[in-house]
């Protein structure tokens, strides 16, 4: 890595530390001034359509707070709902919600990732590497197949799965979309009066700063959700 953007990387792990970034506005009324609220924010774009009581074992905040933030980014205009899954307005295409909403439902992150590493392995290979029954690895390979993306290929006494191009599409054809969010996430945030600033934005993610007064937090919001919704985060 070139020592300037390490120079960059320090510079903004600095402010993450000394903003606080987990620390409430003080202010009433816009969404994002809650620290909690913007964590579950970021955790629905990392993971759109995200089931709440992951996001909240994932965060370690109740059910009940969990819904209850989810509701009042979405009464503000910051989430979207289709059916019973919520995920960033505009960040996704909503006619995917079923596809995000399948891929956060045990099991189908890791399939989908096994078939990935190995394109090829067989039923019997995949259930043993995800830890699964052959049965329950077989349904959720047919789910996935359904769904575009896994083929699965007869090959004498096994069944063989690869992964299709499907994401790798609609992650490109979802560029357009994630610059048209970062801009109205910026607008959104200026008609809460909380003056954001652009620190950082690329194909990934965006950086932003804003708060009120002297007080300010930094937020690092992942913008690529066809990939990291299935794809290790750690």
């Amino acid at each position: 890595m070139p020592e300037s953007a390490r120079g960059v990387g320090r510079a903004l792990q600095a402010a993450l530390a000394q903003e606080g970034p987990g620390e409430d506005l003080e202010i009433e009324g816009p969404s994002l001034a809650n620290a909690r609220r913007r964590l579950v924010f970021r955790y629905l774009c990392l993971r759109p359509c995200a089931r709440t009581g992951d996001i909240a074992q994932a965060l370690d905040l109740s059910y009940a707070t969990i819904r209850w933030h989810e509701r009042n980014l979405l009464e503000n205009g910051y989430l979207e709902l289709e059916s019973v899954h919520f995920f960033p307005r505009g960040l996704i295409d909503p006619r995917d919600a079923s596809l995000f909403a399948l891929l956060a439902t045990p099991g189908r992150r890791e399939v989908l990732l096994a078939c990935h590493e190995e394109p090829g392995v067989s039923l019997l290979e995949l259930a043993a590497r995800v830890k699964l029954s052959r049965q329950s690895a077989s349904k959720i390979a047919t789910e996935l197949s359904e769904s575009g993306l896994l083929t699965l290929v007869e090959d004498g006494r096994f069944r063989r799965l690869y992964p299709t191009e499907s994401l790798r599409r609609k992650r490109e054809d979802n560029r357009a979309r994630v610059d048209s969010f970062s801009d109205h996430l910026l607008r959104r945030l200026e008609e809460d009066r909380l003056s954001p600033e652009l620190l950082r934005r690329d194909e990934s993610s965006i950086l932003l700063r804003f708060g009120v007064g002297p007080k300010r937090v930094v937020l690092d919001l992942p913008m690529d959700p066809y990939l990291t919704a299935w794809v290790s985060t750690s």
